[in-house]
């Protein structure tokens, strides 16, 4: 069913688990960090980024399974689709609902966008129910997308947890 997008799929699987490994790493700079906020964070940020990419891990595998049928395929895409929509909605949610400074792209990336992405997802999943021509490409631009949309966030979350110097007044002294 996916002739000729072995290599697109292969590249963008192996990208989504190097971004899945890369979320162990920024977890292990987290060790300053309080439990709360670490719980927080997790549920909030680390959680929507790590699911994403295993979505995208899910698919890229999936179009990869040989003698797969368009409807089974659907299916995934569905429960894939449905799935990041909870979880989209979720972090919106939670997100709003932070008492702490949020910036104001975070809503809007870890919990809009994600959530439009899904809807789209499940728009996908029908065109492969009704093996229309147009899923596949489709596909493709929701894989990139959605690995697209990880690395910012990745980069995002690394940024915000990196260790900073402690602050120093006007003169250098802390």
């Amino acid at each position: 069913m996916f002739e000729g997008w072995s290599e697109f799929y292969l590249m963008a699987g192996g990208a989504a688990a190097v971004l899945i490994g890369l979320i162990f790493v920024v977890i292990s700079l987290m060790q300053d960090r309080s439990r709360e906020s670490v719980l927080a964070g997790s549920r909030l940020y680390m959680g929507p980024i790590v699911l994403g990419v295993s979505f995208v891990l899910v698919l890229s595998a999936a179009a990869l399974m040989p003698h797969i049928e368009h409807r089974q395929f659907a299916l995934i895409a569905a429960a894939v689709a449905v799935w990041g929509l909870v979880r989209g909605v979720m972090s919106s949610v939670g997100i709003r609902d932070l008492k702490e400074d949020v910036h104001w792209t975070d809503l809007w990336f870890y919990g809009v966008f994600p959530s439009l992405f899904y809807l789209a997802l499940g728009a996908v999943a029908y065109a492969f129910w009704q093996d229309l021509e147009w899923a596949r490409p489709a596909l493709a631009g929701f894989v990139t997308a959605g690995l697209l949309l990880a690395i910012r966030n990745e980069w995002d979350l690394i940024t915000w947890i990196a260790p900073r110097p402690e602050s120093k007044d006007e003169f250098g002294a802390k």
